[in-house]
């Protein structure tokens, strides 16, 4: 029983050390570049495409800060035309728009939303 007990302590020394040994090839890798969900690197938010379209204002929702639109292919999507609804960064923005008008707008994406962050 003591041969048994000497040889799952030298397995278990030479595993982590194999570990260990793997772990030194790392040393040059700067962690905080790897990338984790939500289009951020760690620490750091990354810069966000920003995509442009023209579109028609279908629907405007002040309260939740929401606009509805009929937009042209978005060609950095590869995304045809449709009709969706997005939010705005800025409330403020929605003055810019009014059912029937016809618009060029700059979108990001933020996890699974399409945010409008200008109008022209």
């Amino acid at each position: 029983m003591k041969r048994s007990t000497q040889l799952a302590f030298i397995s278990a020394l030479t595993i982590s050390g194999a570990a260990f040994g793997q772990a030194g090839d790392m040393k040059g890798m700067d962690m905080m570049k790897q990338k984790t969900p939500g289009n951020q690197v760690h620490g750091t938010a990354r810069q966000a495409t920003v995509h442009k379209t023209s579109a028609v204002v279908k629907a405007v929702d002040p309260v939740n800060g929401k606009v509805t639109l009929a937009h042209e292919p978005v060609k950095t999507l590869n995304w045809p035309a449709m009709t969706m609804t997005f939010g705005v960064k800025d409330k403020a923005l929605l003055d810019k728009l009014a059912v029937g008008k016809k618009v060029d707008v700059e979108f990001t994406q933020q996890g699974s939303n399409y945010i409008v962050s200008a109008v022209k």
